[in-house]
């Protein structure tokens, strides 16, 4: 018995090529879904941005009825690798995790990431930043988007502030 109805799978792409794959499974008439989020972490060399990042690295999705459209023509696609299979089944992936993801896009069809969240005490560390690496205790949050840390720097503890989004809570 055929099942008719368009089923998503995943697809491996070659690195930093999801994009271009995806863009060329489009042209050929496949639905894709190359959800990305801003990654805090990682940021342009000059342009000091937050770099948007597919959020899953060299894997995208695909919608298709495998019973009436070829996916032998995916494995040839430029940027693609091949599909995602267990053994020789190609691996579905269920609608609802598709539509788990799209629930956390925003409205410029970024995933949202929420970092685990720092509370005043909590011992974190400046990834970016003229403070990149050091060390601190957030000791206030003097904005939405400040914090007041209390670092020992030169031998005392000095307040210094910081943007909030380069701080990660350590340990």
């Amino acid at each position: 018995m055929q099942n008719n109805h368009p089923q998503w799978f995943a697809v491996y792409a070659r690195p930093r090529q999801e994009r271009i794959a995806r863009d060329h499974l489009e042209r050929q008439g496949f639905k894709c879904f190359l959800p990305e989020a801003l990654n805090p972490y990682q940021r342009r060399s000059r342009a000091n941005k937050p770099l948007v990042q597919p959020l899953f690295p060299r894997y995208l999705f695909l919608k298709a009825v495998p019973e009436t459209q070829n996916l032998a023509t995916v494995r040839s696609t430029r940027g693609v690798v091949g599909l995602v299979r267990s053994g020789f089944e190609l691996v579905r992936v269920p609608e609802a995790v598709i539509n788990m993801i799209r629930a956390r896009l925003d409205e410029s069809g970024l995933v949202r990431l929420d970092p685990a969240p720092v509370e005043e005490g909590d011992r974190v560390r400046v990834f970016d930043g003229p403070f990149c690496g050091a060390e601190g205790i957030l000791e206030a949050k003097t904005g939405e988007q400040r914090a007041m840390l209390l670092m020992d720097l030169l031998g005392r503890q000095t307040r210094v502030e910081v943007d909030a989004m380069l701080l990660q809570r350590v340990g």
